[in-house]
């Protein structure tokens, strides 16, 4: 959602987790103008990957967001110290899945005039946790809603007349064809 005037500078703030390592996995990413407004939030799954890997992919989705909006700075903030060192040169790449990601962002990064990423503590990374961490939470929500609503649907079903439990069945049963 591009603002009308495009911010000079963006503060993106990025987290990755992941519930076991390798385990489920999700991304945060925030960013903000350079006044503190919110220009946009990222909250998603991104299936099975360690913590580390989960990192990465939290910084090429806040580089590639972070393009869409065109500044003439961009600070890039994360609570991974590896990965910070990592994308600065510091620390040498040794994992081959890695040293893809890393030079995934490096060329996302090179592609925009002025850029930084910093290491920061996760006290001041918690808006980027938190919203890793929703997309944990609207999984669960749904995956509730839904076994509420099969409950929902085989109370009901008990209730029919078995001929009317044939005719549902079929109607599904087409819905899942088309």
């Amino acid at each position: 959602m591009p603002f009308e005037k495009e911010p000079r500078k963006l503060f993106v703030y990025v987290d990755g987790a992941s519930r076991g390592n390798p385990g489920e996995a999700s991304i945060g990413v925030l960013i903000l103008d350079e006044e503190g407004n919110t220009v946009e939030e990222v909250s998603e799954l991104i299936g099975q990957a360690t913590n580390n890997v989960a990192e990465y992919k939290a910084l090429l989705e806040g580089v590639r967001r972070a393009l869409e909006h065109r500044p003439e700075e961009a600070i890039f903030l994360t609570d991974n110290e590896l990965v910070a060192n990592q994308i600065n040169g510091i620390y040498r790449v040794k994992e081959p899945h890695l040293q893809h990601l890393n030079e995934q962002v490096l060329e996302l990064l090179s592609r925009l005039p002025r850029w930084r990423v910093n290491y920061v503590e996760r006290e001041a990374n918690y808006r980027a946790h938190r919203l890793a961490m929703k997309a944990f939470r609207e999984k669960s929500r749904r995956e509730r809603e839904k076994a509420r609503l099969i409950n929902e649907v085989e109370t009901a079903l008990r209730e029919l007349p078995l001929e009317d439990v044939r005719k549902v069945l079929a109607y599904v049963n087409d819905l899942v064809q088309k």
